[in-house]
């Protein structure tokens, strides 16, 4: 602030002989008021407890040393956290220095140096946070904990007695619980915490202080201590597994489930017998007993679970059944063997397992019964492999002295726990020394266009080995108006229909291919079979196929039969249905399957059309008889993409399945 007044100074003078002017002049002098300096009082170093406080005043003059009263002055700390001013009351805050200055307008004083030292102790509060607690184990990172004043400073001197308890979560504290501070500071050593799992505080307290609680926590599992059973067995029957298995945790001292890997072994506590799958290695301290099986008689059992040095444990009794009685199951109830005239087939074998629950053992040959009656004896029988289930039962045949035929021999099994014999037929073909073959199993069943030739050889074997070609052989066709045949087997394609072409021997070993000979034109409805012969046991695997032949299928319906018998015994196939798939079709069909009837009803549509040869489907049969069967291909509707029908001119075919 800048003051000023003025001074005037008046001058005056006259003259003599005459009359004079008179007149005065003056000078107005400013004087600066200004504030030019600023003192604070006291001006020694300050020092203060935290919490305390202390007075400065300030005073302003003039350069040349004149008091100004009316100035106003603006208080500053320079570290406001330790010690802070206001209208010249110093209040001590953090321990530090701070230096204060009082200014008025751009004048500052000398600044006055404030040191703040520790206050009395007042409140705890945490340096080192607990962590690392597992139930009954030693906190990992102990706890520390500084005497306090009231703005937080460490209180050096005090050794003050400090004492930690739970605050939440719940358990057992132990260890060293009150710790003496030393220089202010309290540490602990040997805490630990015995409890459930979950999240945990602690709080610290000390007579007159304010206490103070630990962050959040998380005490986890401890070292493993003992077995638990979380799920008490329940038994069914003896020999078969628990419907209820016991289910056992491997826990800490405060029930805890721990992370073991141990292992758990069962043990029968009372009621005999012995056990299976009796020990369990446990995943994430849990181990279920999910294989376990009483063996014995039926009645009451308490079990035993031990695991290493843990303290064993043991279940509520609960009840065993009487096992239901095994059950023998054979690999194949049809064993299907065939030697040259003079010669014995290779020893065959077939699996005996029981699908039952009680034992099977002692497994014996109880009868053998032959048809023809006569001869009788060219089968043996022996157990390869113990005669307890499972086992391997050898079929051995002496077939020298056999004629060419079919021999069949009926084998009835029975064993210990069984309340029910099996029966396994072997069925024997003796064929002649040499075997015709005529065809492959690429041409046994072929398609012939009218007018077309296939010539599909013949092969003669000789005890198994590849022969001259019987030279008794004549090929005739048993249909001339459908195809011909020539004295070489060539095989000539005459008018739509199917016809066999044999060629007979004088050995009574015929053997045939069959043809099938579409219309000169239209679409043709067919398979991808080109062979007939199948034995029991056998997966067939049929494609149904429209060869369209230029024309442009649109939409079609085709069915695929196979024959139902209907005896005394009532309905049955010697074919069994296992599944129809769309396989590469581009004609999105959809399959209805009538099991009752054996009719699969095919349902193909393309909006683009299809041409060439369209797979319609893909059909799978098992053999489960002897016997002869034809699966029939058959159109119901059959439209080009012009809508127009082409079902009039198409050719439809059936093909033979031979099983001896």
């Amino acid at each position: 602030m800048a003051l000023f007044s003025c001074v005037v100074v008046a001058c005056g003078g006259g003259g003599g002989g005459g009359s004079n002017n008179s007149g005065s002049t003056g000078v107005t002098t400013p004087v600066d008021n200004s504030v030019g300096r600023v003192d604070v009082a006291p001006t020694a170093p300050i020092t203060l407890q935290s919490g305390a406080t202390a007075t400065l005043s300030a005073s302003a003059f003039t350069r040349d040393g004149r008091s100004v009263s009316s100035a106003s002055f603006t208080w500053l700390s320079s570290n406001d956290a330790v010690a802070s001013v206001s209208g010249g009351v110093i209040t001590a805050k953090l321990v530090g220095t701070a230096s204060i200055t009082a200014t008025s307008g751009s004048v500052s004083s000398s600044a006055v140096t404030v040191t703040v030292t520790p206050g009395a102790a007042a409140q705890l509060g945490v340096r080192t946070q607990p962590s690392g607690a597992a139930s009954a184990v030693a906190l990992t990172v102990q706890p520390v904990i500084e005497v306090r004043d009231a703005a937080g400073n460490l209180v050096s001197t005090a050794s003050t007695a400090v004492t930690v308890a739970v605050a939440s979560g719940g358990g057992t504290l132990a260890g060293t619980v009150t710790a003496t501070a030393v220089a202010g500071i309290a540490s602990y050593t040997d805490l630990a915490i015995t409890g459930l799992v979950g999240a945990r505080t602690l709080q610290f307290s000390a007579t007159g202080l304010t206490a103070a609680t630990s962050n959040s926590f998380t005490l986890t599992a401890g070292a493993a201590s003992k077995l638990s059973i979380r799920t008490q067995p329940v038994a069914g029957t003896a020999y078969a597994v628990f419907p209820t298995p016991p289910v056992l945790e491997i826990q800490d001292a405060a029930g805890n489930l721990t992370a073991s890997t141990a292992t758990v072994t069962a043990t029968i506590a009372s009621g005999g017998g012995t056990l299976s799958g009796a020990s369990v290695n446990s995943a994430s301290g849990v181990s279920t007993f999910s294989a376990l099986t009483v063996l014995g008689t039926a009645g009451a059992r308490t079990l035993t679970f031990s695991s290493a040095v843990l303290p064993a444990v043991t279940s509520v009794s609960f009840n065993v059944a009487v096992a239901p009685p095994a059950i023998i199951k054979l690999s194949s109830d049809i064993s299907a063997l065939s030697a040259s005239l003079g010669s014995n087939p290779a020893v065959a074998t077939v699996s005996v397992t029981n699908t039952g629950v009680f034992p099977l053992t002692n497994l014996r040959v109880q009868s053998v019964t032959y048809t023809p009656a006569s001869p009788a004896g060219w089968l043996a029988t022996s157990f390869a492999t113990g005669t307890d289930a499972p086992a391997s039962l050898r079929l051995t045949v002496t077939a020298a002295s056999l004629t060419i035929g079919s021999y069949s021999a009926a084998v009835v099994l029975a064993g210990d726990g069984a309340t029910a014999t099996k029966t396994l037929t072997v069925n024997l073909t003796v064929t002649p020394l040499g075997v015709n073959s005529f065809g492959t199993s690429a041409n046994r069943v072929s398609i012939l266009a009218p007018g077309a030739t296939l010539t599909p050889g013949l092969q003669t074997t000789l005890n198994g080995a590849v022969s001259t070609p019987d030279p008794t052989v004549t090929y005739i066709s048993r249909s001339t108006a459908i195809a011909t045949v020539d004295a070489s087997g060539r095989i000539t394609a005459v008018a739509p229909g199917q016809g066999w072409i044999v060629a007979a021997s004088t050995q009574s070993n015929n053997d045939s291919v069959l043809v099938i000979v579409p219309r000169n034109t239209g679409l043709v409805l067919r398979t991808d079979m080109t062979k007939y012969n199948y034995r029991i046991g056998d997966t067939i695997t049929v494609k149904v196929i429209a060869d369209t032949r230029g024309a442009t299928l649109g939409a079609a319906t085709v069915t695929f039969t196979w024959p139902v018998y209907i005896g005394s015994a009532g309905t049955f196939g010697s074919l069994a249905y296992i599944d129809a798939v769309a396989g590469a079709s581009t004609m999105s069909p959809l399959f209805s399957v009538d099991n009752t009837l054996n009719v699969i009803r095919i349902n193909a549509n393309s909006t683009a059309g299809a041409t060439g040869v369209v797979e319609l489907a893909t059909i799978r049969f098992r053999i489960i008889k002897s016997g002869l069967n034809t699966f029939y291909v058959n159109g119901v509707e059959l439209l080009g993409i012009d809508l127009s029908d082409l079902l009039t001119t198409a050719s439809l075919t059936q093909y033979p399945v031979l099983v001896p």
